[in-house]
C-alpha cells in the first residue's frame, strides 16, 4: 500500500517538472527575437507640413556634425521657443510664460 502511494507522489513530480518545462519552452519559442519584426518608426515615415520639424530631422540626421551647423542651432532655437510658449486653453493668442507667482514674506 505504501509504494502504491510513493508511485503517485513520483508520477505528480514528474507531471509538475513536465509541464514547467513545457512553459519554458514556449515562452522561449514565443520570444524568439530572432522572429520579432521591428516596430514601424511613425516619426520616419510620416510626411510633414512643418519645415522646422523637417530641419531638425536632417539636423538629427547629419549627427554630430549639426553642433557646427548654424541652421540646427536657430532649427534648435525655435524648438526650445515653440516648447516653452505658454497657449493657454481658452484659445486666445500664445504669450510668454505666465508671470512667476510672487514668493510669500516669511515671518
Amino acid at each position: 500500500m505504501r509504494a502504491r502511494l510513493l508511485e503517485i507522489a513520483a508520477l505528480g513530480r514528474v507531471a509538475g517538472f513536465v509541464f514547467v518545462a513545457a512553459a519554458i519552452i514556449v515562452t522561449a519559442v514565443r520570444l524568439d527575437p530572432r522572429k520579432a519584426e521591428p516596430a514601424p518608426n511613425a516619426t520616419l515615415s510620416a510626411p510633414t507640413d512643418d519645415p522646422l520639424a523637417a530641419e531638425l530631422a536632417r539636423c538629427q540626421a547629419i549627427g554630430m556634425a549639426a553642433q557646427n551647423d548654424a541652421a540646427c542651432a536657430t532649427a534648435w532655437a525655435e524648438n526650445r521657443r515653440r516648447f516653452f510658449t505658454y497657449r493657454p486653453a481658452d484659445g486666445a493668442a500664445p504669450t510668454a510664460a505666465p508671470p512667476a507667482l510672487p514668493k510669500s514674506e516669511e515671518r
